[in-house]
């Protein structure tokens, strides 16, 4: 193999490196357990949100719900204060009806980003 393409595979390979190592860290506040609770025709969602990087702001946490035929049928918004490193917190949305929800997504929202957008 010839030096140039040597230096060439060497490049490449650090820059998918670095690449991997930047995507690790790039969420570092997850949603933990997770579970649809049912009672008495009422439906909510409950689980816990866990921060693994640094201090956090405000976010959101947007449960969207939906019917047997992946049909959005309906959307809460859960507010979390900052979380600290490493801390966790319980988060349950409000009781709404059981209007034949059978799944739901969560997605978290950390407000606008530095763009505006």
């Amino acid at each position: 193999m010839r030096k140039g393409a040597i230096i060439v595979l060497l490049g490449a390979l650090c820059f998918a490196g670095y690449v991997f190592f930047s995507l690790v860290g790039t969420e570092p506040v997850k949603v933990a357990e997770t579970r649809l609770v049912r009672s008495g025709g009422r439906v909510l969602v409950e689980g816990e949100v866990r921060n693994t990087g640094d201090d956090t702001g405000p976010l959101q946490v947007e449960v969207d719900y939906f019917d047997r035929d992946g049909h959005s049928i309906g959307k809460d918004i859960v507010s979390v204060d900052g979380l600290r490193r490493g801390a966790a917190v319980h988060f349950k949305s409000s009781p709404r009806a059981d209007d034949g929800v059978a799944d739901f997504s969560i997605y978290l929202n950390h407000g606008r980003n530095p763009y505006g957008n």
